[in-house]
């Protein structure tokens, strides 16, 4: 989209693809930009990456190269650490993003307190993330095609608890935390937790349903966004 004015680089949940943000539409005035992590889909031959810290900032070292357009950085549960992790590459070079919006995810400076999943068993961890629902639970049903998708899932949800919290909050970035009322796994008080992570300006912003709440609730959360940016609707 040549004629956006800004862009938005979206991060999916733990075992999610670029494909969750297909079919995302933020106006003309905003291109969407969604990460691929490694070891799925297109990228299904490439390794895990060692760390969570280290996919930041290889995605951060990536947005560098696109040119100059202001951008954002989305990112939904998983994917907002990952995203705050290449927001803190952005600042460090001085290409700061202007805006992280975390969603459905703990602040990174509180240490996971649930019970890690990454070491269940294959059946185990299908019924753990089936219970947490989204679309890629539906796949997970489909025993041929569990075997396919587990160890990402798996390498995933390694990543996530083995994150140590960060102390050091953002300098630059201002933070818009989202959250819905009927998450079990990012409460009112883990999102509000944001507000810790950044000295540039803090909001929080909740949306009925639970943890997949931005599926059925996707154009409340695209108006935020663009509202967030100062965006216009639709199609140019």
């Amino acid at each position: 989209m040549p004629a956006a004015q800004a862009r938005l680089v979206c991060f999916a949940h733990a075992g999610g693809s670029a494909a969750a943000f297909r079919s995302w539409d933020m106006g003309p005035d905003v291109e969407v930009v969604a990460v691929q992590y490694p070891g799925r889909a297109d990228r299904f031959a490439d390794p895990f990456p060692e760390g969570l810290e280290q996919l930041g900032r290889e995605v951060g070292e990536a947005i560098a190269t696109l040119d100059g357009r202001p951008t954002a950085l989305f990112g939904h549960s998983l994917g907002a650490l990952v995203a705050y992790e290449a927001a803190r590459h952005l600042e460090g070079i001085g290409q700061a993003p202007v805006h992280l919006f975390a969603s459905a995810c703990r602040s990174p400076q509180v240490a996971d307190s649930r019970p890690p999943i990454a070491e269940l068993d294959d059946a185990a961890l299908a019924a753990e993330v089936m219970r947490m629902g989204g679309t890629d639970a539906l796949v997970l049903e489909d025993l041929e095609l569990r075997d396919l998708i587990l160890p990402y899932i798996r390498a995933d949800f390694a990543l996530l608890e083995a994150y140590a919290p960060v102390t050091e909050p953002l300098a630059k970035t201002p933070v818009l935390a989202l959250g819905a009322v009927a998450d079990p796994y990012a409460t009112g008080a883990e999102v509000a937790g944001w507000s810790g992570a950044t000295r540039a300006g803090f909001r929080a912003e909740r949306f009925a349903g639970d943890h997949f709440y931005l599926v059925p609730r996707q154009e409340e959360v695209l108006a935020t966004l663009r509202a967030a940016l100062g965006a216009r609707e639709g199609r140019g």
